[in-house]
């Protein structure tokens, strides 16, 4: 990886966070998932923020995400905790409320194209985590838990660093999450009384101890603690390879020998509805349980008189092109085994199944093995198939042989490449990191530290634009990564990060704010006397007449317009936009929606100004299998309303919103009626995108709602997991 010959950034101040209630917890045994991950380095994930908007005070951001993390900690007590090995050997979490690290860290040098351009990831990055290559069995006397805050010089880095065998992916994310959402509800609250402490969140963790997981062995360790099972100082080369929604399509099309224009993306089958129920938030609502059913009795009958063979997912082809590209990049030997490792969740392969957020490792690592003649030989599609054989036997019965064959040879987890033809993937693409909104927009990219990377570890992230787009962060021998760069079969489906980069710069560019008003300024050098930095002093402000003058300009006009806005009807104003705007919907009224459309807009209140972002008929088809010869057959109506009305909840915003009032190249953010965050932008040529899917028309006038036609569902990761695999780290 590059490396710099000088640190980039500078900790300006470090403390202790404490949880702002104590926590009745009792101790927490490691189980038969915790236990290996001893031997492993801290997960260290983290995510690049634009900088806070004004008029957000700067003063108040460190102390808010400092109370924000007290008040995460409360919920999640084992974080604040310690490990603690009793006289029998077995190890625990202490809740004792001992604290979490909190880093306030600068890097002005730093910028968010020097973090996102180069086409390798620099190695300034590793310097935006604590606990760099921090092995997890040193929680017995270090932090579980340490968020670093890092103020670039035109963005805001926040990096988490959590023990392995404290937290899995699942458990990492909603700890963050959480954070983020305690944080945004602080910062957007005008009552400074207001309890945080009752504040319910959306997804309540469970630290519950009464699995198979729990086991009476006892794994003995060397004196000084584990050693991680790869060599650390190896050369190594790492890039993020960004897969759009579109290329994901062509590329599970061609893994399933179709043409792309045929490619009927989202298939939802039985096995991956049900095998993913027990993470359905929905289950929580009164009516969750019956739509579950209906859901389930639907997608069992359909696939009961389907003919159809099930086809590769779109993750799963991923996988398959990375065997074959990076198989064929190492040069091996035909006849040398290669081993394609993949984690699964196991939450809900038990029986009975684990909580959705049960705390604490739940994960086992699947291995399928080929030869590299094998795999080069045979096409994508073959490759795929191998994995998916891997994944969809382990189930109960195999987790439950995985923690038999531990229990009887208790070990750390080997992570590694041992014979030079491993490959590990880790993370998924179905965490909800982009999520993470902590009060001034959402994320614009995901980076990792130093930890657990060896020739071979893959991660996979959701990519910014949503939509089932994938980033997938590759780490590989020098020779090996040029070899895959050199690949056509590989390099056809990956974007150009420098032109990734190059939007998101452009995005940004247009929101742009003058650097006295952000709330993140880039940090100077610390001074004891002020521990927190400022842009600029109230008595520099009154002592420079110019910049006082400006600044209340600035501020009359902020509010001049904040109350026009507000009085301001929801159309355009002047007589050519309102003419404009009316010939045009009055056209698209009269065009057709489906039968589909109209049912779901039936749901709806006549009288109420809505926002639906509804599929087309032929998303309606592709995405969700409803076709109306079908499925509105009398036996299966009920079972097509709950679908529709699932999907209603994810597309519809409670107020009318035209595709004039969305801004060519700039975000906006709504929430729909189930509380699902959507995120709106306009293109050049006028179509509205909605969380990575675009429209096919615009501006359909339905009574008193908004009708916006999209090439797509919208709809949350639960229904995204449907078609994609079990990767977690």
């Amino acid at each position: 990886m590059p490396s710099s010959d000088s640190p980039m950034s500078l900790i300006i101040s470090k403390c202790t966070v404490f949880p702002d209630l104590p926590s009745s917890l009792n101790d927490l045994p490691l189980s038969v998932s915790d236990l290996p991950m001893l031997s492993c380095h801290y997960i260290q994930k983290g995510l690049l923020f634009p900088l806070p908007p004004y008029p957000i005070i700067p003063s108040t951001h460190i102390p808010l995400l400092k109370s924000s993390l007290s008040q995460t900690l409360s919920r999640f007590p084992p974080l604040a905790g310690r490990l603690t090995t009793y006289p029998t050997g077995h190890v625990y979490i202490t809740c004792n409320d001992a604290g979490a690290d909190f880093i306030h860290a600068s890097a002005p040098s730093l910028s968010i194209r020097d973090v996102l351009g180069p086409a390798d990831v620099p190695d300034c990055v590793k310097e935006l985590f604590a606990f760099d290559r921090t092995i997890s069995y040193t929680g017995h006397h270090n932090a579980i838990l340490a968020v670093q805050v890092t103020e670039l010089n035109d963005a805001v880095f926040i990096g988490c660093s959590v023990n392995h065998a404290v937290t899995d992916g699942t458990s990492f994310w909603n700890f963050f999450n959480t954070f983020a959402e305690l944080c945004r509800a602080s910062s957007l609250s005008p009552n400074e009384n207001y309890n945080y402490k009752k504040l319910t969140i959306t997804r309540q963790p469970d630290f519950s101890r009464n699995s198979v997981l729990i086991s009476p062995a006892v794994l003995r360790f060397p004196d000084g603690g584990p050693k991680v099972t790869f060599n650390v100082d190896e050369p190594l080369r790492e890039r993020i390879f960004c897969f759009s929604r579109e290329a994901i399509q062509k590329l599970k099309a061609r893994t399933n020998n179709k043409k792309w224009s045929e490619n009927e993306d989202v298939l939802l089958s039985a096995v991956e509805i049900l095998g993913k129920q027990s993470s359905d938030p929905y289950q929580n609502n009164d009516n969750g349980a019956r739509v579950t059913s209906i859901i389930e009795n639907w997608f069992k009958t359909s696939n009961a008189n389907s003919k159809t063979t099930a086809e590769i997912s779109s993750f799963q082809s991923l996988c398959a092109l990375l065997w074959r590209s990076v198989t064929r990049a190492r040069n091996l030997p035909s006849s040398q085994t290669t081993t394609f490792r993949m984690a699964v969740n196991c939450r809900h392969r038990l029986e009975p199944k684990l909580d959705a957020f049960y705390f604490g490792n739940a994960i086992q690592s699947i291995p399928t093995y080929a030869t590299a003649g094998e795999v080069l030989s045979h096409d994508t599609k073959w490759c795929a198939e191998q994995l998916n054989k891997g994944v969809k036997a382990h189930d109960n019965d195999g987790v439950r042989g995985v923690i038999e064959d531990w229990e009887r040879n208790p070990r750390v987890f080997p992570l590694g490449n041992f014979d030079g033809a491993m490959m590990t993937m880790g993370s998924s693409p179905r965490f909800p990191m982009y999520d993470n909104d902590f009060g001034w927009g959402r994320p614009m990219a995901i980076r990792s530290g130093r930890a657990n990377k060896f020739d071979g570890k893959i991660s996979a992230f959701p990519g910014r634009e949503g939509g089932g787009s994938v980033d997938l962060e590759v780490v590989l021998a020098p020779d090996a990564m040029a070899g895959l760069e050199t690949d056509s079969e590989f390099m056809q489906y990956p974007s150009s990060q420098l032109l990734d980069c190059r939007k998101l710069e452009l995005d940004l560019s247009s929101n742009s704010i003058s650097a006295e008003s952000n709330a993140f300024p880039a940090a100077a050098s610390p001074d004891p006397d002020r521990p927190e930095p400022q842009t600029m002093s109230r008595t520099r402000i009154l002592r420079n007449p110019i910049v006082f003058v400006f600044g209340f300009v600035s501020i009359s006009c902020f509010l001049i317009l904040t109350i026009s806005i507000l009085r301001l009807p929801d159309i355009p104003i002047g007589p050519y936009a309102a003419t404009k705007t009316s010939r045009k919907s009055s056209q698209n009224d009269k065009l057709p929606i489906g039968k589909f459309g109209e049912m779901t807009l039936e749901m709806l209140p006549e009288d109420l100004p809505f926002t639906v972002f509804l599929p087309s008929e032929r998303a309606f088809a592709r995405d969700l299998r409803l076709r109306w010869k079908d499925s509105l057959s009398p036996e299966k109506m009920n079972d097509t309303y709950a679908i529709i009305s699932r999907v209603l909840g994810f597309s519809t915003v409670p107020r009318s919103i035209a595709s004039d009032s969305v801004p060519i190249g700039k975000e906006l953010s709504y929430d729909s009626i189930s509380g699902f965050t959507l995120w709106l932008s306009k293109e050049e040529d006028g179509a509205v995108m909605v969380n990575g899917v675009r429209s096919e028309r615009v501006d359909v006038r339905r009574k008193a709602s908004v009708v916006h036609v999209m090439d797509g569902v919208v709809m949350d990761a639960e229904f995204q997991q449907a078609v994609q695999t079990e990767e977690e780290d």
